[in-house]
């Protein structure tokens, strides 16, 4: 997937994404639909973040059960969860996700009702 898919974080639905708030005040949402996903400055990068201190490829994207983990790529510039520098971290809703100076937020797939769903 690439910086194309511009539509607003609220219209992701109710998948698990990474929104880039992007420098200019927008919002670029990216549903995490696979697993590994690339995270990078690169043209290829699942999750493309044009940011000239982004890494070509900065980072990746796991989906493990029902977690998600990021996992730095040895970046120059770091990739930071709620401030902290992050070799390799399981996200939570909410979290802020940097890849160098780029922000992001990880909103996390809605909680399964167990009554619904017989869990």
């Amino acid at each position: 997937m690439s910086e194309a898919g511009t539509a607003p974080a609220a219209d992701a639905g109710g998948e698990a994404r990474l929104v880039w708030m992007r420098t200019d005040g927008g919002e670029v949402a990216f549903p995490l639909l696979g697993s590994p996903l690339l995270v990078g400055r690169d043209e290829g990068a699942d999750i493309r973040v044009d940011e000239p201190l982004v890494s070509r490829a900065h980072a990746r994207i796991e989906r493990r059960g029902a977690s998600y983990f990021v996992i730095d790529l040895g970046s120059t510039n770091l990739t930071r969860v709620n401030g902290d520098p992050v070799r390799e971290r399981e996200l939570r809703d909410g979290d802020e996700v940097r890849f160098a100076r780029a922000r992001c937020r990880f909103v996390g797939p809605p909680a399964r009702d167990p009554v619904a769903t017989g869990v």
